[in-house]
């Protein structure tokens, strides 16, 4: 066990079962006060709730904090279809677990895909966010712009075009997956997520809501500005999502922004860099 697991051990979890859209079944993990200001926190691909193992013991000192698998990982439901996996549905998740613990309210920490979950539901249930923190996620019409006209990132998203073809599928290429997630770190965790997931459910989350190409880009401010306090931490070593994507985000958020860019820090920022992650996570409180 490392460092991290058993920091992670430490804590004292609760594991249940929330309602997300549709009834999906959504495992989670809880730790820290119940009492305290609500935190979840998104995991992305291909992941679960112990990417947070790092950062997990010190949030649980300050607030009530919950890491669910998201729908088609591991513990959690697995519908079939890829209308299953549309954003709608996927922020519904998000707006079932903030039922489940009896609040109207809660700040949002998400990753990757869980990023973009969290996007998404602060820009169209701003009244239920209390905060969003993004990790290697800009905003997305930041992304959107720089796959219509930046070289470097259309090839960077290749392998999102991988996953919507379903070059993945049946019978599934582990070897491939890992090359085409270069430079990841704990691979044993990885391949036991995928064991346990379904593989089919992970691609259609692209194949529901990454863009195609063509690609274009269409100035959609200030329909899509977010009303929320952000913080958007980034590693700027990423190789999936380019730093160029982060210019001129201020123009999409009408509440304060926070943008902390990290030099060292890859895709997986808040494992390469944990205490300063979790400390920006924590510094408005």
């Amino acid at each position: 066990m490392n460092a991290d697991a058993e920091a992670a051990a430490r804590v004292e979890t609760r594991e249940g079962y929330a309602a997300g859209a549709g009834r999906v079944r959504l495992y989670y993990r809880a730790a820290g006060l119940a009492a305290g200001h609500l935190m979840i926190l998104l995991h992305g691909f291909p992941d679960d709730h112990r990417t947070w193992d790092a950062i997990l013991p010190p949030l649980a000192g300050r607030f009530h904090v919950v890491t669910p698998d998201l729908r088609g990982y591991c513990r959690s439901d697995k519908p079939d279809g890829v209308d299953a996996y549309r954003m709608d549905q996927l922020v519904g998740d998000v707006l079932g677990l903030i039922r489940h613990f009896g609040r109207e309210r809660a700040t949002l920490v998400g990753h990757d895909w869980g990023g973009v979950i969290a996007q998404a539901t602060a820009l169209h249930f701003p009244q239920q966010v209390e905060r969003l923190v993004m990790l290697n996620i800009p905003h997305l019409s930041g992304l959107r712009r720089e796959l219509a006209f930046n070289r470097r990132q259309k090839a960077a998203s290749a392998y999102a075009r991988l996953f919507q073809d379903g070059v993945l599928e049946g019978p599934f290429d582990f070897n491939l997956l890992l090359r085409q997630l270069r430079g990841r770190r704990r691979g044993s965790r990885m391949f036991d997520i995928l064991r346990r997931s379904d593989v089919t459910a992970l691609l259609n989350y692209y194949r529901a809501n990454y863009p195609r190409p063509p690609y274009r880009y269409v100035d959609d401010t200030p329909r899509q500005n977010i009303h929320v306090p952000t913080t958007i931490v980034f590693g700027m070593r990423d190789p999936y999502i380019l730093p160029e994507c982060l210019d001129d985000n201020e123009r999409w958020f009408d509440a304060p922004l926070r943008l902390i860019r990290v030099p060292q820090a890859g895709h997986w920022v808040h494992e390469d860099a944990p205490e300063l992650v979790w400390r920006e996570i924590a510094q408005e409180w």
